[in-house]
């Protein structure tokens, strides 16, 4: 639900139209920062209430925020946040929101409180200005407040917006900093990071995010120039370490309270701390990565009976370690986990489907070269490949391959938009026999679920 405030209300009236435009997507930031979250029941009422975020239950499953507005006899918007379930069973039960969702939540309000607090709006010049920097702004906050960072994390990130536009021997750029809290070491005047780094051009060229790394000081000093293989050489990767397989090196170095950001010859820009990917920026948008949760709603759409209940988390999550790699490549792709296998036939033809009579002796052959026939089984390498082909990848629901390159033509398709393109509607009439997500050339990752988008990421 997102907050639109009716242009004939008083405040609407009161604030102007640039202010209330601003209002209304700052506070919007919550599910756009955080996506696979849920905001329900905005009020606006009369009458100043302080604004702050709070904990509604004692298990954490649901944040009240309150924006209080002072002047013009106050006014008052609240609404409530939890995190996204499936529709129905098991999956359908209220989860815990974390500390961190909490903290970023409260940053965007803090941000609004200091803003609006004033017996006056803000002017349209200020409003205009703050729009298009918002999140990041929340971002940068909210990475301060956590690691204790005193270098300005938007100074950075306006360096290395800039740095993707340009290029060095006609190829886009790419860029890779680690940063250490505990390192207090002060940056000369003369050689400030990142501003005069990438200022030179051999040393804006110098790191690429993907082997070596800038190592710098929570003052911005820099300290030291890694070689990430050999900086994560030893690190062991958790189940909940959750990243891009081609930035491993980096997110691994993350760990121990460190911040590593990588600029990608993309344009994309990724932060990683713990050793897990934790927020992008993409296509102008930021968005913070909650990866155990998108896997438990992956997994709690996907259950089904008579699959043993290890199986089901194990496939999950190597699909979505998978999309991710995908992603971030900008490939495309597709996969599909069916509920019963015995469909198959229904969404695809014959000659693609593995094992079938029909099937090409090249494709026959393939076949038999694969070095696993569970997804779970597979390296990383090898899924993305396979994904990066024009069609699907289809798996039964214990994670077993029946169909890689597929041309999907299932027989139920449900409601679909005429004008959704042939990826998405194939994704649409697949989702009617399980879960498909589907990874956009764009890097999109999209989640329908029985003819419907459910989530998008």
């Amino acid at each position: 639900m997102q907050l639109r405030i009716p242009r004939s209300r008083r405040l609407a009236r009161w604030l102007g139209g640039p202010a209330t435009a601003f209002l209304e997507s700052a506070a919007n930031a919550i599910t756009r920062i955080l996506p696979h979250t849920e905001v329900a029941d905005w009020r606006i009422t009369s009458g100043f209430q302080a604004s702050r975020v709070r904990w509604d239950t004692p298990g954490h499953h649901q944040i009240n925020v309150t924006i209080g507005i002072r002047a013009d006899g106050g006014h008052t918007l609240e609404c409530k946040v939890t995190r996204m379930t499936v529709p129905r069973g098991v999956g359908a039960i209220q989860r815990s929101l974390s500390p961190r969702e909490q903290d970023i939540c409260k940053t965007i309000i803090m941000q609004l409180s200091a803003l609006f607090s004033a017996n006056e709006p803000p002017s349209d010049q200020v409003v205009a200005g703050l729009l298009a920097i918002f999140d990041e702004l929340v971002v940068a906050r909210h990475l301060q407040l956590q690691h204790g960072i005193n270098l300005d994390p938007e100074r950075l990130f306006s360096a290395l917006r800039s740095l993707a536009e340009q290029t060095y021997e006609n190829r886009a750029l790419a860029f890779g900093c680690l940063i250490d809290p505990a390192r207090n070491q002060a940056p000369d005047p003369q050689a400030r990071f990142p501003e005069d780094f990438l200022v030179a051009k051999r040393f804006r060229a110098l790191s690429d995010g993907y082997y070596t790394s800038y190592l710098v000081s929570g003052h911005g000093a820099v300290v030291r120039f890694l070689d990430l293989p050999a900086e994560a050489l030893n690190a062991r990767v958790a189940p909940r370490n959750f990243f891009p397989e081609w930035c491993r090196d980096l997110a691994l170095a993350s760990r121990g309270n460190r911040v590593g950001m990588a600029l990608t010859r993309n344009g994309d820009l990724l932060l990683f701390d713990d050793g897990t990917l934790r927020f992008t920026y993409r296509f102008g948008r930021w968005q913070y990565w909650n990866h155990t949760h998108l896997v438990e709603l992956l997994k709690n759409s996907a259950r089904v009976q008579r699959v043993p209940r290890a199986i089901i988390p194990r496939v999950v999550a190597a699909i979505y370690r998978a999309a991710l790699d995908v992603s971030f490549r900008r490939s495309g792709g597709m996969f599909v986990l069916l509920r019963n296998r015995t469909t198959i036939s229904e969404i695809v033809r014959a000659a693609d489907q593995m094992g079938h009579a029909s099937r090409g002796a090249l494709s026959r052959q393939f076949d038999t070269a694969l070095p696993a026939r569970r997804i779970q089984d597979l390296p990383r390498a090898l899924i993305i490949e396979l994904a990066a082909l024009d069609g699907a990848v289809v798996l039964s629901n214990q994670g077993e391959m029946l169909a890689y390159g597929a041309v999907l033509e299932p027989a139920r398709k449900g409601r679909i938009d005429t004008e959704e393109g042939s990826r998405t509607k194939a994704a649409i009439g697949a989702s009617n026999y399980g879960l498909a997500v589907k990874i956009s050339s764009d890097g999109d990752i999209t989640v329908y679920v029985r003819g419907k988008k459910f989530i998008r990421v």
